[in-house]
């Protein structure tokens, strides 16, 4: 009996899963298309281009240039929940099939991945091939300031082949972000004395009548 429950349990543990984790952002993919994001965004910052960033994995792909935008602050608070970034990467390969990782990092807290691409490739040192994202934060962000970490992989390896992030570049330090459930609008509640409120408008209204007779009798 104890052999033939084992085997029934082993049987069944395969049909059993654990369910996924919630999604933390909504992310679109760009490959040419200009954003509307990156259009109506009011801060944002741009790193330096052609070659000067500093990265972390020294390989033969490297980050060229990186845009970063954020919008959305519905409760005006300064910080915002979504978010748009897009970089072009450069290889010395001909040509590279690689994805990304995008993550958030805040101070005492563990990395949140709030995408992690489709494949893409990339073609020499051409900055036609460059990849965004436009991600809607919604949840697992609390307000803070985040350092952006972006890795490239390479799709037949899984190997990192680049990594940059907040600790290498400034621009991609301290943005201020939190997720849509925390960025709600204020509702300001006014409350009104319905007493005191009644009495003056009684006195009012007599002060009138008087007013009124007085005029009358003249």
């Amino acid at each position: 009996m104890r052999k033939f429950f084992l085997v029934s349990l082993f049987a069944v543990m395969p049909f059993v899963t654990l369910a996924a984790p919630a999604e933390v952002a909504s992310t679109k993919e760009s490959f040419k298309l200009p954003s509307q994001v990156a259009a109506t965004a009011k801060p944002k910052a741009t790193l330096r281009s052609s070659g000067a960033l500093i990265q972390r994995v020294e390989n033969n792909v490297w980050f060229d240039s990186i845009d970063i935008s954020f919008d959305a602050d519905l409760n005006n608070n300064g910080f915002y929940h979504s978010l748009y970034v897009r970089f072009d990467a450069d290889t010395n390969y001909n040509s590279v099939p690689v994805y990304a990782h995008f993550a958030l990092k805040r101070a005492g807290a563990p990395e949140v991945i709030i995408h992690t691409s489709s494949i893409f490739t990339l073609h020499g040192t051409s900055a036609d091939d460059w990849f965004a994202i436009e991600s809607e934060l919604i949840h697992s962000l609390p307000p803070a300031y985040y350092d952006l970490v972006i890795r490239i992989y390479d799709a037949d390896y899984n190997d990192l082949l680049a990594e940059i992030s907040g600790f290498d570049e400034p621009a991609l330090s301290e943005l201020p972000l939190e997720d849509y459930s925390y960025d709600k609008p204020q509702v300001v509640i006014i409350k009104e004395d319905s007493g005191s409120l009644g009495w003056f408008s009684l006195v009012a209204l007599v002060g009138i009548a008087l007013s009124r007779r007085k005029l009358k009798v003249v």
